[in-house]
């Protein structure tokens, strides 16, 4: 078995009212959202930040050559733009996706879209409400609007919004850096998951090298558990 962060509620509070002001503004046409096999209803999405700065890319391959930049979406959005920017680390795609009521995203994983790979998505709600029910690896997730999240994705997971309402959340997926993973370690709020089995020996010991570049505490920590299952 091999420990892995869960989840964090990271510590920032963002502007609540400014943030649903700036997206209820936002006129452009919503993009259905292209995994269609994982959900039922609707769910769709704005691209603040694409490969090439693509008003109509949803492309969220992390590891493609393209270079990302913002959308003009992102530049009509300054309370947006100014949270995305809290975030001290390379971002690439950043999305505002929304699931309409009655909607579901089907329980399912991201290969790879975890901390410990080096990749991390953030995500903070915009709105939200008590009819949605958000679960990661069985646990339900209680997400307030303007709070900010680390969730591992690599682990199963499944949403549906049983509300009257739209959920909008803001989606900005990062790089690993020293300041995020120095943040992580500091953080109260972390959660745990002890994890099955799951990387080749291959991919273990690419993990415990990008951890140990990282260099926290929280990183050697994992790496050294890593290199214990390679034994």
């Amino acid at each position: 078995m091999n420990s892995v962060i869960k989840h964090i509620k990271l510590p920032f509070s963002f502007p609540v009212a400014a943030m649903q002001k700036e997206v209820a503004a936002l006129e452009t046409a919503w993009i259905r959202h292209y995994q269609v096999t994982q959900y039922e209803g609707e769910w769709s999405a704005l691209p603040l930040r694409s490969i090439n700065g693509s008003l109509s890319s949803l492309t969220v391959d992390n590891n493609v050559n393209e270079q990302f930049a913002d959308t003009p979406l992102m530049e009509a959005c300054p309370v947006l733009k100014e949270v995305v920017a809290s975030l001290k680390c390379e971002k690439t795609t950043v999305r505002l996706l929304k699931l309409k009521p009655g909607s579901v995203i089907k329980e399912h994983t991201d290969k790879g879209l975890n901390f410990e790979e080096g990749e991390a998505r953030i995500h903070v709600p915009i709105f939200t409400n008590a009819g949605v029910e958000f679960y990661l690896a069985d646990e339900k997730m209680k997400l307030q609007e303007g709070e900010c999240w680390y969730m591992n994705f690599s682990l199963k997971h499944r949403i549906a919004n049983n509300s009257n309402e739209d959920r909008v959340h803001l989606v900005i997926d990062c790089k690993v850096n020293g300041w995020m993973a120095q943040l992580f370690d500091n953080c109260s709020t972390k959660c745990i998951q002890e994890k099955e089995e799951q990387f080749s020996s291959n991919e273990k010991l690419a993990i415990i090298e990008n951890l140990k570049a990282m260099g926290t505490p929280e990183s050697l920590r994992i790496a050294e558990e890593f290199f214990k299952s390679l034994a």
